[in-house]
């Protein structure tokens, strides 16, 4: 009995060990989440091309908000040519701003 007990240790002790590695890989006190949702990303995407199409590129407001089209279609958007920033707004809660700095660096979120 004393020489099959031997025997197995090595294979318990590898048991053990794959046990203790897939129960650290799963679990966690705080899983990994996605912080951001989809019209968080629409409206950044957005501000951010838009404002890049615009002031960056030099082309006109029409042609950038279709070519920063996202789908489906839920931002609208706001180009202010004074200032040089762009505001779009998804939903009547999510919205972002970009801003044009400088040629080399184009333009920023806000």
């Amino acid at each position: 009995m004393r020489r099959l007990l031997l025997d197995l240790a090595p294979a318990a002790a590898l048991v053990a060990a794959i046990l203790a590695l897939a129960g650290s890989c799963g679990s966690s006190d705080k899983p990994r989440q996605y912080n951001n949702n989809d019209l968080e990303l629409l409206t950044s995407y957005a501000a951010k091309e838009i404002c890049s199409c615009v002031f960056v590129m030099g082309r006109d407001d029409d042609f950038c908000g279709a070519w920063a089209k996202a789908s489906p279609n839920l931002r609208t958007y706001h180009i202010d040519h004074e200032s040089r920033t762009v505001s779009t707004q998804a939903v009547l809660f999510w919205g972002r701003n970009a801003r044009y700095v400088s040629f080399r660096r184009g333009c920023v979120l806000e």
